[in-house]
């Protein structure tokens, strides 16, 4: 396929994530491409600055424009109000509504699913929805509705073959695995023998992430932790801290890589599908410490890059963190499995996709 105008689709574009790093690097693969997303806070997304980023209605709602969390009954509603007549191809990056868009006629849609809709397929894992009142019937809903916008998509592209088998389960459709874009070059050359005494998490700070144990482990045993990330948990992982603890909030990039490299150890406590925060982190040569289930296992090598624990108990990630204590990481295995996940190898594996779609 040789597409002649391609619509690049964002659930929202407010906070920065994995999510977020697609989006930028599907803008670098596509210069000509137009964004199309629910809400847009513009000064957090400098990559695309000079880019044409056109907003559902929700924009004109101060409140959801900042927290979209809050619109989400309007989300599928905007979504699939956003206009994308006369685009030939659409690629959405999905983890919840990104694929519900209205694909013209003609049109080619591939989606690129971080996760089927966690709370609402897997809710023992994220009951956000699932406590709210009315929360069962409003998943019973968008399970219906979600599987019907599966009929607008031609293709689905998995980040990890933990997703791929939960589109398998949720949607029973096929997809192709393509690991997410991470800019190695950036971190690559971080290496320092210089470690300094402290542990590092970073996170959005939402329940299912789990940096309560980091937390409270690190309090336990008495070791330094810095904590970076913002979100709806600050204020009760503020209070649970140890006074070893330090919060640093949001940090830039060169922030971040300078945590990473100077850390014992990553410490990453969530089941997630993928999860970008290790391959960072083994780019710069700094083990991880990680909860051993989920995406983590297609990254982490137990004793070779890090230390997988069995359990999200503080208890077991505290014996987790004593048993690194004791044990030292080649630098160069560490940077090899992370060079399994840079960009240029997603930008290929994309270019190859879309010109053999017919």
């Amino acid at each position: 396929m040789r597409p002649k105008r391609i619509a690049i689709i964002a659930e929202w574009l407010t906070s920065r994530g994995g999510a977020e790093a697609v989006v930028y690097e599907l803008a670098k693969i596509y210069p000509k491409a137009d964004i199309f997303t629910s809400v847009y806070i513009k000064e957090n997304h400098p990559e695309i600055f000079s880019r044409k980023v056109t907003t559902s209605f929700l924009k004109n709602i101060p409140v959801i424009n900042k927290k979209h969390q809050l619109a989400l009954l309007l989300l599928p509603k905007a979504m699939k109000g956003l206009n994308l007549e006369g685009y030939d191809l659409i690629i959405s990056s999905s983890s919840a509504f990104g694929k519900w868009v209205t694909k013209p006629k003609g049109a080619k849609h591939i989606c690129y699913c971080h996760t089927p809709m966690r709370w609402v397929w897997e809710p023992n894992l994220d009951n956000r929805l699932a406590r709210l009142p009315g929360g069962k019937s409003i998943i019973s809903w968008l399970k219906k509705n979600d599987l019907k916008t599966n009929e607008n998509v031609d293709l689905f592209l998995a980040n990890s073959q933990n997703t791929s088998k939960k589109i398998d389960k949720f949607y029973n459709r096929k997809s192709t695995v393509v690991y997410p874009p991470v800019e190695l070059e950036k971190f690559l050359n971080a290496y320092t023998k210089r470690k300094e005494d402290f542990y590092f998490t970073i996170s959005r700070m939402i329940r299912y992430k789990r940096m309560d144990l980091a937390i409270s482990a690190c309090k336990k045993l008495g070791r330094q932790l810095v904590v970076a990330g913002i979100g709806p948990e600050y204020k009760r992982l503020k209070k649970i801290a140890g006074k070893q603890t330090k919060f640093v909030g949001h940090v830039d990039l060169q922030a971040k890589i300078d945590y990473y490299k100077k850390a014992k150890a990553t410490i990453f406590c969530a089941e997630e599908d993928f999860g970008i925060v290790p391959v960072e982190s083994l780019a710069c040569q700094t083990p991880v410490i990680g909860y051993g289930k989920g995406g983590i296992l297609e990254v982490v090598e137990n004793q070779k890059s890090g230390i997988l624990f069995e359990e999200q108990s503080v208890d077991c990630l505290c014996s987790a963190i004593l048993e690194f204590e004791k044990m030292e990481f080649d630098k160069d295995n560490m940077r090899k499995s992370a060079e399994r996940f840079d960009a240029r190898k997603f930008r290929q594996r994309i270019l190859e996709i879309v010109s053999s779609i017919n």
